[in-house]
C-alpha cells in the first residue's frame, strides 16, 4: 500500500516534509509512514485527536517547519483557512510552502477539492478507504481516484439485491482482500456508494477509477428522488465559492433541507444567480439562511482542545440522533453540566479570583 502511494504522488519524489493529522491508531498512518520511508521522507506524526497539536499548533508547524505535504480530513484545510485569517496570516507567504493535501476518511467532491487547492496553492490528493478494508483508492495528478485493484478484487453491487450493476452505475463497493493476510476480507459489503468508470484515465495509469458518494445509509429519498451526500455537498460548496465563502451547514429535515451559510453581506446574497443554480441543481427543497460569521463556524473555538469527532457538514434530523445546527457542535462536544456543577464551578471561580487578588495585594512588587 505504501508502494501504491509512493509511486502515483509525484510530489514524494521530491525532499518532503509531510503533517499526517490522521490518528496514529488509523491504518492510512502506517500506509503515509512505508510511504515516506521510501521517498526518505520527514513525517511529523500530529493526529488530530492529540490535544498536544490544536489546529492553531498545525498553522504553527507549517509556518515555522516548511511542510511540503499535509495529510488529514477533507474539512480541515477549510478550518485551518478560517483559522489562518484569523491568526493574520497571508496564505501564500507564510503558509505556502505546502505543494500536495492528502485527503481522505470522509467525502471530497469536486467543489471542495477546487476551492482547497484554490486556497492553498497546492494539489489534492483523495486517500480513499477505510478501517476494515485499508487503502482502495488512491488520487493520480489528472485528479481522479484509481481504484487499488493489484490489492483488492472489486466488485460494484446493487444495494438491495447485491447483483453487479452496470458500469458508470452507482452501487456499492464490495471487496475481497489478495494480499491481506492478517486480517482477509472476502466479499466484505462496505456501505458505500462509488461510481466506477471504466474510460481510460488521462495521467495514462489502468484500471478503473472511482467516485464516492456517501454511505448507503445516508442517501436522502423523498418522493421518489435520491440525493447522494456527495452530489448535496458538490452543489453547497460550488453555491459557497460563489459567495466567496467557505462556510456552512445542512440540516436534513422530514420535508425539507436547510442551508445555514456565512456570509459578509446577506442582502446582496439574497436572490442571487449563485442561490438559482444551487436549486436547479437539488432537486429537494432548499432553505437557506444567512448568517453573521462565527454563527457556523466559531473560530475561537479551535484554539481549545475537547473530545473531536470526525468533522461533518451535514447533520440528519429525521432520526434520534444529535440535532447539531453548527460546524462546531458536530466537531467538537464539551461536557454537559447540570444545574449544581454549573453553581459549583461558578463559585470556585469566584473563591479562585479572589484568592489570586489577595495574593498579589500581600506581595505587591
Amino acid at each position: 500500500m505504501g508502494a501504491v502511494v509512493h509511486d502515483m504522488v509525484p510530489e514524494l519524489s521530491r525532499p518532503t516534509v509531510l503533517l499526517n493529522r490522521f490518528p496514529l491508531f488509523a491504518p492510512v498512518s502506517f500506509v503515509f509512514e512505508e510511504a515516506l520511508r521510501r521517498a526518505g521522507a520527514c513525517h511529523i506524526a500530529a493526529g488530530n485527536l492529540s490535544w498536544d497539536v490544536p489546529f492553531s499548533r498545525v498553522l504553527d508547524f507549517i509556518k515555522r517547519l516548511k511542510v511540503t505535504a499535509l495529510s488529514s480530513l477533507p474539512l480541515e484545510p477549510i478550518l485551518l483557512r478560517e483559522l489562518a485569517r484569523v491568526e493574520g496570516l497571508d496564505m501564500r507567504r507564510d503558509l505556502g510552502s505546502l505543494e500536495v493535501i492528502f485527503a481522505g476518511g470522509a467525502l471530497l467532491p469536486p467543489a471542495l477539492r477546487r476551492v482547497i487547492e484554490a486556497d492553498w496553492g497546492a494539489r489534492v490528493v483523495e486517500i480513499y478507504g477505510s478501517n476494515e478494508t485499508l487503502l482502495l483508492g488512491v488520487g493520480c495528478p489528472a485528479g481522479r481516484t484509481h481504484l487499488c485493484e493489484e490489492l483488492l478484487e472489486i466488485e460494484i453491487l446493487d444495494p438491495r439485491t447485491h447483483q453487479p450493476v452496470a458500469p458508470g452505475v452507482p452501487g456499492v463497493l464490495t471487496t475481497t482482500s489478495l494480499v491481506h493476510e492478517v486480517f482477509p476480507l472476502v466479499r466484505y459489503f462496505t456501505g458505500d456508494v462509488v461510481r466506477v468508470s471504466p474510460d481510460p484515465c488521462a495521467c495514462g495509469r489502468p484500471g478503473q477509477t472511482a467516485e464516492c458518494l456517501g454511505r448507503f445509509d445516508d442517501v436522502i429519498e423523498r418522493d421518489g428522488i435520491s440525493l447522494t451526500a456527495y452530489d448535496l455537498l458538490d452543489a453547497a460548496y460550488e453555491f459557497a465559492a460563489a459567495l466567496e465563502t467557505r462556510v456552512f451547514f445542512i440540516v436534513v429535515q422530514r420535508r425539507r433541507l436547510r442551508l445555514l451559510i456565512e456570509v459578509t453581506h446577506p442582502n446582496r446574497a439574497k436572490g442571487s444567480a449563485a442561490e438559482r443554480v444551487l436549486r436547479e441543481r437539488v432537486p429537494l427543497p432548499v432553505d437557506i439562511v444567512y448568517l453573521r460569521e462565527n454563527d457556523v463556524m466559531d473560530r475561537s473555538a479551535l484554539f481549545r482542545g475537547p473530545k473531536i469527532y470526525k468533522p461533518s457538514l451535514i447533520s440528519d434530523w429525521r432520526g434520534a440522533g444529535r440535532k447539531t445546527i453548527t460546524i462546531m457542535e458536530a466537531l467538537l462536544e464539551w461536557p454537559r453540566f447540570d444545574a449544581r456543577t454549573v453553581r459549583h464551578i461558578v463559585r470556585r471561580q469566584i473563591r479562585n479570583g479572589l484568592r489570586r487578588r489577595r495574593f498579589l495585594r500581600e506581595d505587591p512588587s
